[in-house]
């Protein structure tokens, strides 16, 4: 989840004034002028709404230090504290130049907001010159704040801010949890997260432990940069999720958005999510080979799997998560049953908590084939042919097409017609970078974009702005997949797509895209 904190710089003058002190008079000196000072701090970081900043330090002036320097830059007098200057200075005629700081001269540190300020002054004799010297604010402020989500997500964390000057601090949870801030010379920073995620009940988290960097992008005097870390919810696969962090500075809005995080759920056992014939379809050629089954995750065959067509055993490979099963010879005009029993495919990713095999229930598919050819009664008018399916893309459906990460096009479209309406929306993910890229999301590599399930809309629903509802039954969709090309690695990339209408009609299409850098 993106959190974007605005941070802004509210400048506000608190004049502070040093304690009581005694003139410094000349000795009877009438050639000698006088000065009279006073030094006014300008700037706060003031805490955005929503922090828990308890750390605003209240500068006293009396600790700044002075120096009075002659025009040609010597140092005439200084004091280590504005307390110890007298209230009335005598100064030999000339110009000078009076510079005030506050304490402090470290380049990193906690509860060290620094300010500093010059002013010119002439001095002539027998005139007092009263001078304000006002001080600003010349180091940057940073928070780091997390959210309930990350909270809730995250058992310990630290956070390590990096200047690219030197120094760093670390945030550990107990200060980010005091809301503590830290200060630095301006500089661009390096922000390193090290955390540690929770055990969720039923999550399997292979790995807990969370590392992120992230550098910023900007900076100057009088930034407050508000670091927020952010995490979406384990078991949530979403390419747009993961630790965000978001900052503002100066009130220039910059997004980074770190890469996601998303741990896998416990392993289902598979369900079947497609298949080359449909449940119930007729006029199946009578010269078909083989049965495609496609489940939802990588599966394995059992040795006895006992799966047959009517009563005569068929022979099954796998590949991935597609069982092919070889049908023995079709007869004309036959209705047929093809049965695979439960425990026949089984879950290859391994056994559940209590160690026994994840296996897919049973399924049955009904089709009939198609009857012997018969000369049309000329008498008779012919029964128009369906309307067929139609593929078609932007480009690559037809013949491949090739793209520059540098290039992209701003639009590009996936199309599917079947005007009886679609039945089952397959998409086969064939391509090795692509399925990298699910197996890191812990995705199938095939879906029916028209009968997902809850987590497969949580993916493919957010990856294509779809749910199955846009897609069941529709006469056309159109899919606007421009964005999606970004995540393309430079490869050939190749999507098969199955589709099959309410009438059992299929159509099948693979789309290639080649991408280079």
């Amino acid at each position: 989840m993106k959190r974007t904190i605005i941070t802004s710089i509210i400048l506000a003058a608190a004049v502070l004034t040093g304690c009581n002190r005694n003139e410094l008079r000349p000795d009877g000196s009438e050639a000698q002028g006088e000065l009279s000072l006073q030094i006014v701090p300008e700037g706060d970081f003031t805490p955005m709404s929503g922090t828990k900043a308890t750390d605003d330090v209240q500068v006293d002036v009396n600790e700044f230090s002075l120096s009075i320097n002659s025009a040609e830059g010597g140092t005439v007098m200084s004091w280590s504290k504005f307390s110890e200057v007298p209230a009335v200075i005598g100064l030999d005629p000339g110009t000078y130049t009076v510079i005030a700081k506050s304490p402090g001269n470290k380049s990193v540190d906690w509860l060290q907001p620094k300010y500093e300020g010059s002013q010119e002054v002439t001095v002539t004799p027998g005139d007092v010159e009263n001078i304000t010297i006002n001080c600003s604010l010349t180091n940057m402020k940073v928070t780091i704040q997390t959210t309930e989500k990350f909270r809730n997500e995250m058992e310990d964390y630290t956070v390590t801010v990096s200047s690219d000057k030197g120094g760093f601090l670390t945030f550990t949870k107990a200060i980010i949890e005091e809301g503590r801030s830290g200060y630095f010379d301006p500089s661009l920073l390096t922000i390193d997260l090290n955390a540690t995620r929770k055990q969720q009940e039923g999550v399997e988290i292979a790995d807990p432990n969370v590392i992120q960097t992230m550098t910023t992008k900007t900076y100057a005097a009088k930034d407050h940069h508000i670091i927020t870390l952010d995490a979406s919810e384990t078991g949530y696969a979403n390419l747009s999720g993961g630790i965000s962090v978001d900052y503002t500075v100066n009130n220039r809005e910059e997004d980074l958005l770190v890469d996601g995080l998303e741990e896998a759920p416990v392993q289902d056992k598979p369900a079947l999510s497609s298949s080359t014939i449909a449940d119930g379809a007729v006029d199946v050629p009578v010269d078909t080979k083989t049965v495609g089954l496609t489940f939802t995750t990588n599966v394995k065959i059992a040795v006895e799997h006992g799966i047959t067509l009517g009563e005569e055993p068929c022979e099954a490979t796998v590949s991935g998560n597609v069982v092919t099963v070889t049908l023995p010879a079709l007869a004309e005009g036959t209705q047929y049953t093809l049965n695979v029993p439960a425990g026949a495919v089984i879950c290859d990713a391994g056994a559940d908590e209590s160690g026994e095999e994840l296996a897919a229930d049973a399924q049955t598919i009904t089709f009939t084939t198609a009857s012997a050819e018969q000369e049309p009664d000329p008498e008779e008018p012919e029964e128009p042919e369906a309307p067929a399916i139609t593929i078609t893309a932007t480009a690559g459906i037809d013949e491949p097409v090739t793209y520059s990460k540098s290039a992209l096009p701003d639009e590009f479209d996936l199309t599917v017609t079947a005007p009886s309406g679609i039945e089952k929306y397959v998409v086969n993910v064939k391509s090795a970078g692509l399925r990298e890229l699910l197996d890191m999301m812990q995705m199938s590599y095939s879906v029916d974009l028209a009968n997902m399930n809850a987590a497969e809309e949580g993916f493919w629903g957010n990856l294509f702005g779809i749910t199955s509802a846009d897609v069941k039954d529709k006469p056309e969709v159109v899919f606007h997949i421009a964005a999606f090309l970004q995540a393309m690695p430079e490869e050939t990339n190749e999507l098969e797509v199955v589709i099959t209408d309410k009438e059992g009609n299929t159509e099948t299409k693979t789309l290639t895209i080649i991408m280079t850098a």
